[in-house]
């Protein structure tokens, strides 16, 4: 009896032992994981707000169940991968840019969808039991070491590398010391990276006319301020100048406005912003180059047409108190407005690699309101018909 209870003793012992990693292993097992794929540039401010505000966060609260992978689209590959993306997910010309979220089948763009929809989409992706890596072609081959739906890691795997991806053909695996892990509580995010490069070659086209046409128009204002006389500081020096009166340029400077306001718009709420079929202009409003000290570009640009505005409708009383303030602040102005287009679209083209096309629309104006105010400076005055009196 005593030799049973032993025994009995013993196996119950050597069951409590073995319960505990029994219920964790299989607490592990059934453990549901989230998964996703991030698309990223290390340029973009919109990019920096979801890394570094958005996404530790739920790093904390969801630990091991979220994994995301992070692509870096200034490399080829990653470039790749992101047109693999947006092919395969059919995604509009409107919503293109980062950052992009891939989760399941559900697609998020800009740090304002992200935010906002991204926690009920893990939450609901939990309940069901998980979500795997989204279904980019190309994605396994180029990131051979993506960990599995069962890995209870949260990972960040920047894509980086030469090696380009053909979406209908096995990629090339990435290098291994090319790929690694990144913490999002760390900054990830190198600042003199090269922006991605172009691929909306009809915005590229369309960009280069616009700045050789703001070029020739710089060189023709600069032609006819010094071949006519009298020259624009003379005219500027007489009281009597003639004022800006062409009902072109309330018109203008209300569509610029409305451009400037909208794009201004699109900053503030880091919402996605409407292209149309030229260019990409979400690309360009997530570079690092849409702000100035912080302020983003559209907000000066609004700035600049409402004081254009101002001056257009108050330039005859300007003249009157102010020898001429008016048409000269409208001269400076427009001036360094186009000036400051040029600047920008060549960024555009050389270094940020897409075109906006509200971006593109604001330079024209822009240069419409220079060539109407030099236009104006210009003018040879009209000659006097000369007055005869009746003799008796």
């Amino acid at each position: 009896m005593k030799y049973a209870f032993r025994i009995l003793t013993f196996v119950l012992f050597g069951l409590a032992l073995i319960a505990p990693r029994t219920a964790v292993a299989q607490e592990t097992a059934v453990l549901p994981v989230v998964q996703a794929v991030l698309f990223y540039s290390p340029t973009c401010p919109h990019c920096h707000e979801v890394m570094t505000n958005v996404l530790p966060p739920l790093a904390d609260k969801y630990g091991d169940q979220l994994q995301i992978l992070g692509i870096d689209v200034n490399s080829s590959l990653g470039d790749a991968l992101y047109e693999a993306t947006v092919e395969h997910y059919e995604i509009s010309g409107g919503r293109l840019g980062v950052p992009t979220l891939i989760l399941g089948q559900t697609i998020l763009v800009g740090s304002g969808e992200i935010p906002d929809q991204l926690p009920d989409l893990i939450e609901t992706g939990l309940a069901a039991g998980g979500v795997g890596w989204p279904d980019i072609p190309g994605l396994q081959e180029a990131v051979p070491d993506l960990p599995p739906s069962a890995d209870p890691a949260l990972v960040v795997v920047a894509a980086e590398t030469a090696v380009p991806v053909n979406p209908q053909a096995p990629a090339e695996a990435a290098p291994a010391d090319q790929t690694g892990t990144l913490n999002l509580h760390e900054n990830p995010f190198n600042e003199t990276a090269a922006s991605p490069k172009a691929t909306h070659w009809g915005g590229m086209i369309v960009g280069w006319m616009v700045f050789l046409g703001m070029l020739a128009a710089l060189v023709y204002g600069v032609w006819r301020s010094v071949k006519t006389s009298p020259t624009i500081p003379d005219r500027l020096a007489d009281p009597e100048a003639r004022l800006v009166r062409s009902s072109a340029v309330p018109i203008l400077v209300v569509l610029g406005l409305g451009i400037a306001v909208y794009l201004a718009y699109v900053e503030v709420t880091q919402v996605t912003a409407v292209c149309g079929p030229i260019g990409e202009c979400n690309l360009v409003q997530s570079s690092q180059y849409a702000r100035i000290v912080g302020v983003p570009v559209a907000i000066l640009g609004a700035v600049n047409y409402l004081v254009l505005g101002v001056l257009w409708l108050f330039q005859k009383p300007l003249n009157a108190r102010f020898h001429n303030l008016g048409v000269l602040g409208l001269l400076v102005l427009t001036s360094v407005g186009m000036l400051f287009s040029i600047y920008l679209t060549l960024l555009e083209l050389l270094v940020i690699g897409a075109v906006c096309a509200w971006c593109l629309s604001s330079a024209v104006i822009t240069t419409l309101l220079f060539l109407i105010v030099v236009q104006t400076l210009t003018r040879r005055p009209s000659p006097i018909a000369p007055r005869f009196s009746a003799g008796v």
